[in-house]
Parts: structure tokens; C-alpha cells; sequence
């Protein structure tokens, strides 16, 4: 087969042409995709804080401190916040936030919604009157808060510092937030826990909306788990009901510390 030396010479010369196209298309590409990102981008500039930008929190914690956690300020870029970082920053330094929830509106909007923690006990130290404000919630997360917090029961821990805010109760004081907790039940709200000590090595003590004690104990209680739920659920109905007999009324403290009994004392023995 012949080959025509002009169509032979002609190649390179098409190849490098193809080339030459190839890398203007891309360049070319290249050139139209930073402007559109450039103009994107341009888009996404804070200009008005109160139009471009919606922060939903509750009591605890100010809308304008959440803004600055997360790095919204007039002529801020919103394409240039990383939120997923901001968000586990701020919530690592501010204990007092379950959550954060934030929703992107394009190009130039944001909404972030922040789920304070609701406080169900306070914490303070066995012989000390002093109030600190740290408070607990449902999940034994500990952070600061003195408003509103007058009427709920104390965990007492055994020596100070105490359990520090942003960190989670452990041990006894745990073991006592589930006992508070039970007692929010329908059904036992009527014992109505003012205070546990959890200094006591072998058993937790709880003042009583009476103003009687109790000395208790149930399975699992460092080891929570369903069952021993139900255990000290249990445990406080046969409490409750002990003293709804007024089989005493001079008692002192009741002790609920020996499966199916409870016994009732007029003098405190520990």
C-alpha cells in the first residue's frame, strides 16, 4: 500500500493543531469556571446582617454570641465559613448547647438554630452552702446556669471542685441524676426528692418533700441499665407507699436499701 508523503507530512502538523485546541478548550474551561466561582463567591458576602443571616437560640446563650462563634460579621463570606468546624468548636466551648443546626440558603443566606440543654438537677458539695451554678441535665452534661434554677433538687458530691462544666457526672452523682430523674415519674412525683448526697459509700441519701430521709440503694445503680431502672422503680414505689401508710410518722429515715423491704427509723443511723 502507497502512503502520499504529503498526507504523511501533513500529520504532525494536525496533531499539534488538535493539541494546541485542546489546551485553549481547557484553558479556556479553566478561565470561565474561576470567573463564575469568583462572581459565586462575590455573591455570598454578608452585607446586611439582619436580612442575610437568622440565629434562633434560647435563654442561655445570646444570638450575637453565637454569631461571633460562628464567624458571621457584616463582610464575612459565607462560601468561606467552614460550619462543620465552627459548629463542634463552639459546641465544645459552650456546654450549655445540645446542638446546633445550621441551614445553608443560596447564595447569600443562613439560618442557624441552637438547641440549648435544659437543666433537671444542681450540683453542689456535700457541707457547702455555696452556690455555683452548675446545674445538670438529662444526659449528665454539666454547664452554668443560676436563672430559674432555684427550685430544682441538688446533687450533693462528696468534695469540691466537683464535677467541672462541660463534662459528664460519673459514678454516684450519676447514680443520683437517675434517681431524680425516676422520680420526675407521674406516679412518684409526690416523693419529691429536695436533695441527694452521694458522699455515702454504699447507698445514696435523699431528702424527701416531707423532710424525712431515705437511704438508698438498688441493682446496677453504678452500672445503669434497664433492669436496674426497673429495680429502682420499684424500689421508690414500695417507698412511696410506705409512707402514704404513715406507719410512722415520726420517722426520720427511711431505709431502701434491702430488696422488697423498707424499713423506717426515727433516729439517722449511717
Amino acid at each position: 500500500m502507497k502512503v502520499n508523503r504529503r498526507e504523511q507530512g501533513h500529520r504532525p502538523l494536525i496533531v499539534v493543531i488538535a493539541l494546541v485546541a485542546t489546551a485553549a478548550a481547557v484553558t479556556c474551561g479553566a478561565f470561565a469556571y474561576g470567573r463564575l466561582k469568583a462572581i459565586y463567591i462575590e455573591k455570598c458576602v454578608i452585607r446586611d446582617m439582619a436580612a442575610q443571616v437568622e440565629i434562633i437560640s434560647g435563654k442561655m446563650v445570646h444570638p450575637s454570641t453565637l454569631a461571633e462563634e460562628m464567624g458571621l460579621r457584616k463582610g464575612a463570606n459565607l462560601a468561606l465559613i467552614d460550619f462543620a468546624a465552627r459548629r463542634e468548636e463552639t459546641l465544645a466551648k459552650i456546654p450549655n448547647l445540645r446542638t446546633i443546626r445550621i441551614t445553608r440558603h443560596l447564595p447569600d443566606r443562613v439560618t442557624v438554630i441552637a438547641e440549648e440543654r435544659t437543666p433537671i438537677a444542681r450540683l453542689g458539695i456535700r457541707g457547702s452552702r455555696a452556690v455555683t451554678g452548675r446545674v445538670v441535665d438529662a444526659e449528665g452534661v454539666v454547664f452554668i446556669c443560676q436563672r430559674g434554677t432555684q427550685t430544682l433538687p441538688t446533687i450533693r458530691e462528696p468534695q469540691a471542685p466537683g464535677t467541672p462544666k462541660g463534662q459528664r457526672v460519673q459514678g454516684r452523682a450519676r447514680a443520683a441524676l437517675h434517681l431524680i430523674e425516676t422520680c420526675r415519674e407521674p406516679e412518684l412525683l409526690e416523693l419529691g426528692i429536695l436533695e441527694v448526697d452521694t458522699s455515702p459509700s454504699d447507698f445514696l441519701v435523699a431528702t424527701l418533700g416531707n423532710y424525712s430521709r431515705a437511704k438508698i440503694l438498688w441493682e446496677g445503680m453504678d452500672e445503669p441499665t434497664s433492669r436496674s431502672r426497673d429495680d429502682l422503680t420499684l424500689r421508690l414505689t414500695r417507698l412511696r407507699d410506705a409512707i402514704r401508710s404513715r406507719v410512722s410518722p415520726s420517722t426520720v429515715i427511711w431505709n431502701a436499701t434491702i430488696p422488697d423491704e423498707i424499713f423506717a427509723d426515727t433516729q439517722e443511723r449511717f
